[in-house]
């Protein structure tokens, strides 16, 4: 990959016929890529039909961006900034049912990757304050939208079916937020039933008494659900990252009775020790089971922005974030599609695809490599087989358990998977 890129005025002729002919076979090749990588493909099983599938006008703007990827990778940064200019300035302003959004957001990711801007580098979600049009954005996602519901309502599932009888409980909860999960789990009815009492560990790094950060926001809205169910809840929370989580944090908090970890949305910003991560994600999920938790519920994206190969993580990027606009666009007005992609995933599309190293946080990983971590770190995976019902998925969207996960995708392509795990 370029390392630099220095503007030389305009291509010559000769240069731009040169840059042609490179894009000629531009989906020739994307189709040669993936039935050439198919062992980095394990975990997806059926990666090629989303790009089968589309429709050819769609078609043949992916192959300019293709282009332009392999063009970057290959140390060409003049060509591939010159034929993301050009889709950037092509594509219409608004959704056109062939991609259009999709496509003007990665051409915005390669070009910002080819002049190496710094924006979109980082955790995107630290500094999030009402009313603005992120948390706007996020109120859309968990009210008219399947997908923050179902993780919750999985997720929650999975740590009821965990408490076989009334017992005094403890949750950890990795990247609480603003507790809008642990909300839902209080209200339930079962919850009532189960938990004799409740202690709840937050660890959040957004944390700030002075404005009032995510983890000061989650104390006051657990304590203030409990009271209204009427479950005695205690809350003790730890205004720190996941990667600085140490076994003496939890044990300051004082669990006691059935320990319990939730990790909802939030394992896959755990950094690397290579990049100056304290722990990485192994480290952290051999923690909480020596920390004495029996139970593990982990919800993640399902799709892989790990690899370090730019080529095969564009193509899972825009497989994962290709689907997921189609399926806002499906389901909300045209307005409130475009707020939602423009706050949340348009920019996790600019920190996956413009970003490497320790900015590179959107490190989604695909539910099959997050069985293998949990086996991996003491954890063996006992998902419960039917955790949402899959007669709740609105058109378009399916539920399905396979006896280790329980995904939700949309018209085929996972999207989000729910897993528990019990210590070894």
């Amino acid at each position: 990959m370029a390392s630099s890129y220095h503007s030389q005025g305009p291509m010559s002729l000769r240069k731009r016929r040169s840059y042609g002919a490179l894009l000629v076979f531009t989906w020739e090749d994307l189709e040669r890529y993936i039935k050439t990588d198919g062992d980095n493909l394990k975990h997806t099983p059926g990666f090629a039909d989303f790009f089968l599938n589309i429709g050819e006008t769609e078609r043949q703007r992916l192959g300019r961006l293709w282009g332009a990827l392999r063009a970057l990778v290959n140390d060409q940064g003049d060509e591939a900034a010159i034929e993301t200019e050009s889709l950037i300035r092509s594509m219409p302003d608004e959704e056109d049912g062939h991609g259009a959004v999709v496509v003007r957001t990665f051409a915005e990711a390669l070009r910002a990757r080819v002049y190496k801007l710094a924006g979109s580098g980082g955790n995107l979600y630290l500094t999030a304050r009402p009313p603005g049009a992120q948390m706007r954005a996020f109120e859309l996602l968990r009210l008219r939208t399947p997908l923050i519901p179902f993780g919750y309502a999985a997720a929650n599932r999975a740590l009821l079916d965990a408490v076989a009888e009334p017992r005094d409980v403890t949750l950890l909860d990795v990247g609480i937020g603003r507790a809008g999960q642990l909300r839902a789990l209080l209200k339930n009815p079962s919850a009532r039933r189960l938990f004799k009492s409740l202690h709840v560990i937050g660890v959040e790094p957004d944390s700030s008494d002075a404005v009032g950060g995510a983890l000061e926001f989650a104390e006051e809205n657990v304590l203030r659900t409990a009271a209204e169910v009427g479950i005695p809840v205690t809350f003790c929370g730890i205004p720190k990252l996941g990667d600085d989580l140490q076994i003496d944090d939890i044990e300051q908090a004082e669990p006691r009775g059935l320990m319990l970890a939730n990790c909802c949305l939030s394992l896959h910003h755990v950094g690397l020790p290579d990049h100056g991560a304290r722990a990485g994600r192994d480290d952290l999920l051999a923690m909480i089971r020596e920390a004495g938790f029996s139970k593990l519920v982990l919800v993640e994206p399902d799709s892989n922005h790990f690899v370090d190969d730019l080529s095969l993580r564009f193509l899972h990027a825009y497989r994962h974030y290709g689907t997921l606009a189609r399926s806002l666009y499906s389901m909300l007005s045209r307005g409130d599609a475009s707020l939602v992609w423009s706050e949340f995933f348009a920019q996790e599309v600019r920190n996956v695809v413009s970003h490497d190293g320790p900015r590179r946080v959107e490190r989604h990983e695909e539910t099959g490599r997050w069985i293998e971590r949990l086996s991996g770190a003491g954890w063996t995976v006992d998902t419960p087989p039917e955790l949402v019902a899959p007669s709740a998925a609105p058109a378009g969207f399916t539920v399905v358990s396979d006896g280790q996960a329980c995904r939700l995708s949309f018209r085929n392509v996972n999207l989000l998977g729910v897993l528990r795990a019990r210590a070894s």
